[in-house]
């Protein structure tokens, strides 16, 4: 005889992703009594760091990119390092005896009778509250263009670019002059290449990592404190005393409005580190948009053909993860709703857009807000019985 299956605990709240911005979440839920049960794809924090390229670094200040009540070892460098920031989530999540299970993925999402169902590889989940913390790199995004099929080298996305002495004397193209493009860049400076041309779609404003000997992010809190168009004013000036002229080099005209950008579009600004002095210096060609793919080479606009590039290294972008996970839930146009308001109750988000500060500094104040609001929602719920 089968005895019938208990049923499932409901749980107060379910942090979907062990990431900073999750791991977050889940600590500032638990100093308010909540107690968080996080589900995480990856096998241990800081996995999704670890398979990042071996140069890859924080463009955000170490003092104002760490974990609540965690600062870096001494002698940490400025900006640190991939491996640096990996082993500061582990610690984060050592330290707070966070309730995290690895190797589960949540593989649907849906709300019935004000219960949320999760569908994980590890059986269903039931809870009142998700915080959705996958970040907004999920999904690595790629352009099709026309012929592009034809093309005999190898293509990759930036996040799979690995350890840049790999292109040393091969003849590269970047595609995309953001800050995925600009770090690629920077560290293919480094590199003695046979070729490299970096294509530029639009303008953008560039800060520089150090301007001075001094580093320039350390500015961001006094300069995430004014007027945006002032900051706009601000990121131009920064960027003409470090570079001059950038349409001398090749770059299109910036409508010199990166924080309008950043906090409208969620656009993160890009940052130099060795790629515009490479530039001066014509050991990397800025080249215009690529338009197709021919049998004479890759099509550009304005700049003519590239021919045979060994590689193209797609520097395009990501589509956020969530949109697929919350299927029925999904929410139109792409809009995430803010932490503290939910247009579904019970339904949160963190993480999922840049900042002029960090994204550590974004998802604390997040997860201070959510925090704050699902305690009251339970507070409410508790009293009326529910």
């Amino acid at each position: 005889m089968n005895l019938p299956a208990e049923p499932l605990q409901i749980e107060d709240v379910v942090v979907i992703g062990a990431g900073l911005s999750g791991m977050t979440a889940a600590y500032e839920l638990g100093r308010r009594g909540i107690r968080a049960r996080i589900i995480a794809r990856e096998e241990q924090v800081g996995s999704t760091w670890r398979k990042r390229h071996p140069q890859l670094s924080l463009n955000t200040h170490r003092d104002i990119s760490h974990m609540p009540g965690l600062q870096y070892p001494s002698g940490t460098s400025a900006f640190p390092k991939r491996d640096v920031v990996a082993e500061h989530l582990a610690q984060f999540a050592r330290d707070n005896a966070l309730d995290i299970e690895h190797g589960v993925s949540v593989e649907a999402l849906s709300r019935r009778d004000g219960v949320f169902h999760l569908a994980t590889s590890a059986g269903p989940v039931l809870c009142r509250n998700v915080v959705v913390a996958t970040g907004r790199d999920g999904d690595p995004w790629q352009p099709l263009f026309k012929g592009a099929e034809n093309f005999g080298g190898q293509s990759i996305h930036a996040c799979d670019f690995g350890d840049a002495k790999q292109y040393r004397g091969k003849r590269v193209l970047i595609v995309g002059a953001g800050n995925s493009g600009f770090d690629i860049a920077n560290h293919l400076a480094k590199v003695d290449l046979a070729d490299c041309w970096f294509s530029v779609r639009t303008g953008s404003s560039v800060l520089p990592k150090r301007l001075f000997g001094v580093a320039v992010h350390k500015f961001s809190p006094w300069l995430a404190r004014l007027p945006t168009p002032v900051v706009d004013i601000a990121i131009s000036l920064t960027e003409r005393m470090a570079f001059g002229d950038l349409t001398k080099l090749g770059f299109p005209r910036s409508s010199h409005k990166a924080a309008t950008r950043l906090a409208r579009d969620h656009v993160a600004i890009p940052v130099d580190d060795g790629a515009i002095k490479a530039v001066r210096e014509g050991r990397i060609k800025v080249v215009g948009e690529v338009v197709e793919f021919t049998q004479a080479g890759i099509v550009l606009h304005k700049n003519g053909v590239v021919t045979a590039p060994d590689v193209i290294i797609y520097a395009t972008g990501y589509g956020a993860h969530h949109q697929s996970l919350l299927g029925e839930l999904a929410i139109e146009n792409g809009h995430v709703p803010s932490p503290s308001g939910p247009d579904i109750p019970g339904l949160w988000f963190i993480g999922m857009t840049p900042g002029l500060i960090s994204y550590f500094h974004n998802a604390r104040e997040e997860a201070v807000e959510m925090a704050a609001a699902m305690r009251s929602r339970l507070d409410t719920d508790a009293r009326s019985g529910r």
